[in-house]
């Protein structure tokens, strides 16, 4: 209410420069008459109002979204995550994303692709399971493979995210891993190591304190990419300005 206010009595004294009554004579509602017959007149000032004040918006939240990325690098980078890529690339990306969720699914052979294209590249995967108990069951055996099997893990997250449709059961799970030639005898003994759990609730609260809370969610640099990409351009477009320092 305080900024509607503001900007009729802003556009009204610009109004009034050239209309005849006296400011003393106008009421609040010849006022907001005179803003409302100006902005049905000229439509377009409400679409630049959005524009900027979306922009505004965005780049709050780029100056935030870096300061929590900086705060909170320790658990970000050093958790023991799964990673890919070159591990001495200038530009880390970590990846929030639940094994259910359709939007991961999308982006996973974006990644994948960039990935092949891209060499300069460290990619962090952070299992965030919030959509189903299986996706739960799924994350915590993904990190079981990599806790004992971890050459064997990327060929386990490719068969997780390339299942079609939600993964409904925990046997679907142990046929993915036996594809992927995962032992699941040693993995089934794995399953009860605590740090299983400790990486997914350090995840859980760090999601939250990044304001993350769907997924997938991507940290690029020192910026925050919320959902999938629309496509692989768009991805490249998103990094290319991080390392340009366009991001905020």
């Amino acid at each position: 209410m305080r900024i509607k206010s503001a900007l009729m009595g802003a556009v009204a004294a610009a109004l009034m420069l050239g209309q005849p009554l006296q400011a003393a004579e106008m009421t609040q509602s010849d006022v907001e008459q005179i803003v409302r017959d100006y902005l049905l007149k000229n439509p377009e000032i409400l679409v630049e109002m959005s524009n900027n004040l979306r922009a505004k918006q965005e780049s709050m939240q780029a100056e935030n979204d870096k300061d929590l990325i900086k705060s909170h690098a320790k658990q970000l980078y050093n958790n023991q995550d799964p990673e890919i890529g070159n591990p001495k690339g200038s530009l880390t990306i970590v990846e929030f994303f639940d094994y259910n969720c359709g939007y991961c699914k999308r982006a996973h052979p974006l990644v994948a692709e960039l990935l092949k294209e891209d060499k300069d590249i460290r990619y962090i995967y952070k299992q965030f399971p919030i959509l189903s108990e299986t996706s739960y069951q799924a994350a915590r055996v993904a990190l079981a493979v990599q806790l004992t099997q971890p050459a064997k893990y990327q060929a386990f997250h490719d068969k997780l995210a390339g299942h079609r449709g939600a993964l409904s059961e925990q046997s679907q799970i142990e046929a993915l891993a036996k594809e992927a030639g995962i032992d699941w005898a040693q993995i089934t003994k794995s399953l009860k190591d605590p740090r299983i759990d400790q990486n997914i609730s350090t995840n859980r609260a760090l999601a939250e304190a990044l304001n993350i809370s769907g997924t997938p969610a991507f940290i690029v640099g020192d910026q925050v990419l919320r959902g999938a990409p629309r496509d692989l351009a768009s991805l490249k477009t998103f990094i290319q300005d991080v390392r340009d320092g366009k991001g905020s």
